[in-house]
């Protein structure tokens, strides 16, 4: 009995001791975290070694490891994942130290069959055409051991080859797939890809001198008739064209110099357009399918075709990118509307039937000199012509000729770099705000350079000048950062405003960047706060029919020297109107009609001149 007792207390001590060595060498864990891959994609044939990280830290800690699906999946003692089929995935480790709580924590993976890959999803081909199938791995390193397997489901409407063409035989629907090892094996992959055979009219073509004219009634068919000729100095299409065809020209683009497509239409269908990668780093692009009255900017931003005209109807934003400069871009007559996005070209040809235009990038970059982020204008180089019926133009754009605006505008917005700026006569426009300036779409990017031109003529017709209408940049990083940056405001030699303008709104002009004489316009009445604020120009003349002057609304002009005012009558102060911290806090002069300083003294404005000189009769 005593030996009993005796076994039982030292059985007791030892448990307590064992007890006392965990709690010591193994604290319990508070918090789990599977720690990341680099990718939550995996990829299917390969191991993966988890790791967890804990709180407190433990080295080795004692786990339990399980997945949602055993079935695409399997994981083993020591966190080694195993993926087995494609599939959404979800791990789940559970802490065997902690103290008696429930301690887990679990990530998300995509699983992906590693193996071979059909660029195409479905193709239609002629009897007797042949088209080999583009494919690649995935992942990006793998190297199969062993060749590729071709087949088709029936062989009476087309054949495939070792190499992967594709023959049309007969009229009908089949599919052909692709496999990499075997079922019965450890590793198998496999794709598929949908073929329709449907015979169709032979286009017709001239081949002379280097220029192809094909017609064709059905999209498609142009790879088979120019695949086998030598150079392109310029193909000209007539019919529909589809992705068969625009990755034709973009494939080919080295041997193209002119492309035509003035009498073509984009219908759905054919092959689909491959994106080039723009740098090695990139990662690989996904091929994109071509849909009703849509250039896939895969096509666009890819070709270096110098000469080309667009087809009818596009819809949508048209990107060109900036990696070519085109020798000219041509639009055919139909257009009422154009979005364009990046691009570079020598000649930009716009329909007379145009409406609105839209040439602005969806991404500025902030101007950094010298740097790769500098900032990125679509340029034209020789004069862009306007056609006379645009009504709206909203555009980012570097030109090195004039831009003349015709009359029918009804709401433009310019932002980039301008030689001059005129209105064609008369304009149909009698009030602008916010209408020339450039504003970064994220604020905390900080400012850009604003539209730069030698002269800025404002149309006849002109009658407000709204709030901030010529400085909406400029103003709204004032209110964002309160500083001014001259990077953000009008920058132009010669100012010219229209005889039936009536009134100046807040902030039009803030800070802009006048290099020659302002002459304000004789029907001038009102001119708002801020109007002028912190511009820089020499010298202004006020108008006889000015009434007000508003709050600060010359305030901070550090270049103005001379002040003409022409009306007998002084207009009303606002305040602080010409107020400055410069040369003592005054402008140098004020030249006043002969008899009327005196009149000038009681509105309120010696304060803000060194000296009030009367004219000479």
């Amino acid at each position: 009995m005593n030996y009993r007792i005796a076994l039982t207390a030292l059985l007791t001590i030892l448990t307590i001791l064992s007890l006392l060595s965990c709690s010591q060498e193994d604290p319990a864990i508070e918090t789990l975290t599977i720690a990341s891959l680099g990718s939550d994609t995996l990829y299917t044939g390969r191991e993966y070694h988890l790791s967890v990280t804990s709180t407190p830290r433990v080295e080795s800690p004692r786990l339990s490891w399980s997945v949602s699906d055993a079935s695409i999946a399997s994981i083993q003692y020591g966190g080694v994942l195993k993926p087995l089929r494609k599939g959404e995935l979800t791990v789940l480790v559970t802490s065997l130290q902690s103290g008696g709580k429930r301690v887990r924590a679990s990530r998300h993976f995509t699983l992906i069959s590693s193996g071979v890959y059909l660029r195409d999803r479905s193709i239609t081909i002629n009897p007797l055409e042949t088209y080999t199938l583009p494919y690649r791995f995935l992942p990006e390193d793998y190297k199969p051991t062993e060749a590729l397997s071709w087949s088709v489901a029936d062989p009476s409407i087309a054949s495939v080859d070792s190499e992967g063409r594709v023959r049309g035989l007969t009229d009908g629907e089949t599919t052909v797939y692709v496999r990499l090892g075997n079922p019965l094996s450890g590793f198998f992959s496999e794709d598929s890809v949908a073929v329709t055979v449907r015979h169709h009219a032979a286009p017709t073509y001239t081949y002379t001198d280097g220029v192809l004219e094909l017609t064709q009634k059905v999209p498609g068919l142009l790879p088979m008739v120019a695949k086998e000729m030598p150079y392109f100095s310029k193909i000209i299409v007539h019919g529909p064209i589809n992705g068969s065809d625009l990755l034709f020209f973009s494939e080919q683009n080295a041997r193209i110099d002119a492309l035509d497509l003035s009498d073509t239409r984009i219908v759905s269908g054919g092959r689909t357009v491959l994106p080039k990668k723009r740098f090695f780093s990139d990662p690989e692009p996904t091929a994109v399918g071509v849909t009703d009255d849509t250039l896939p900017r895969a096509f666009a931003s890819g070709l270096t075709i110098k000469q080309l005209t667009l087809p009818r109807g596009i819809r949508g934003l048209i990107d060109f990118g900036l990696s070519f400069i085109y020798t000219s871009l041509t639009f055919p007559e139909g257009y009422e509307e154009l979005q364009l996005g990046e691009f570079a070209t020598t000649r930009l040809q716009l329909p007379g039937s145009l409406k609105r235009l839209y040439c602005d990038q969806p991404k500025l970059f902030e101007e950094q000199n010298g740097g790769p982020n500098d900032l990125k204008i679509s340029s034209v180089e020789e004069e862009l012509l306007l056609p006379k019926g645009l009504e709206e133009l909203r555009a980012l754009l570097e030109l090195s000729s004039p831009l003349t605006l015709p009359r029918s505008l009804k709401a433009v917005t310019l932002t980039g770099r301008f030689d001059d700026i005129t209105f064609a006569g008369p304009s149909a426009i009698t009030t602008l705000s916010s209408t020339f300036f450039i504003q970064h779409p994220n604020q905390d990017k900080g400012p850009l350079s604003t539209i730069q031109a030698k002269t800025l003529r404002l149309p006849e017709g002109l009658e407000t000048l709204g709030a901030r209408a010529l400085a909406a940049g400029a103003y709204g990083y004032f209110i964002s950062n309160q500083q001014i940056d001259l990077r953000t405001a009008l920058n132009i030699k010669q100012l010219l405003l229209p005889s039936t303008l009536r009134s100046i709104g807040e902030a039009a002009f803030f800070s802009a960047q006048i290099q020659e004489p302002v002459t304000l316009p004789q029907r001038l009445r009102t001119i708002g706060s801020l109007a002028f604020y912190a511009s820089s120009l020499p010298e202004i003349t006020l108008p006889e029919s000015l009434q007000h002057i508003d709050d600060q609304a010359f305030a901070l002009c550090g270049s103005l020297e001379t002040v003409r005012a022409l009306g007998k009558t002084p207009p009303i102060l606002g305040s602080m109107a010409f107020f400055r911290t410069t040369k003592q806090g005054r402008i140098e002069r004020l030249i006043v009609p002969h008899g009327c300083k005196s009149a000038y003294v009681q509105a309120g404005y010696a304060p803000f001149f060194f000296d009030i000189v009367e004219a000479a009769h």
